[in-house]
């Protein structure tokens, strides 16, 4: 199960990216109104991904936690599914880049190897007591946690900006 937070860890940066340069930096997309839509989906994923990612730095999720986190991990899919299905129309006339396409296949990719590897490490634990179980002391490097922590942390930030700068752009041109 460790292995799903280090697919996580690395899926992380490159949501950033995506994020910072392509949404917020280059197109803007919270200034545009035909892309509510794909900014809203973003917007889910980054409350999401970082709510995965804090349960399992938390402990390996046993029983109704299990469960909990692998609803999230279907959420951010489904989420995504509806992601790439609406941003064509958001991103008319400009398009989408091969490089953010390229950005985006590279993180679902991430996502879909971590959720794959979350329900088969995960499984046997899915009927166990209910429970964050702590990690075996040396599973990860010690510098791992407060790095991880800091990534959620940035990655709440990030999104309740981006929430921010598209409830504001929405506000005015209503």
């Amino acid at each position: 199960m460790s292995l799903v937070l280090w697919l996580l860890a690395a899926a992380g940066p490159v949501g950033a990216i995506d994020v910072i340069y392509f949404h917020l930096w280059k197109f803007r997309l919270y200034r545009r109104p035909q892309s509510r839509g794909e900014e809203i989906t973003h917007i889910i994923r980054g409350f999401v991904a970082p709510a995965i990612f804090a349960s399992l730095i938390l402990g390996r999720p046993e029983g109704l936690f299990f469960w909990i986190v692998a609803a999230l991990f279907f959420i951010d899919t489904a989420n995504s599914l509806i992601d790439v299905m609406i941003e064509p129309a958001s991103r008319a006339p400009i398009g989408v880049p091969p490089a953010e396409l390229a950005i985006h296949f590279i993180g679902t990719t991430m996502m879909g190897a971590a959720l794959a590897t979350y329900l088969i490490t995960g499984w046997p634990t899915r009927h166990a007591p209910q429970a964050l179980a702590p990690w075996t002391a040396g599973t990860f490097p010690s510098w791992l946690t407060p790095v991880a922590w800091g990534a959620v942390v940035g990655s709440v930030l990030l999104v309740t900006f981006e929430a921010t700068l598209v409830a504001r752009y929405a506000a005015r041109s209503t």
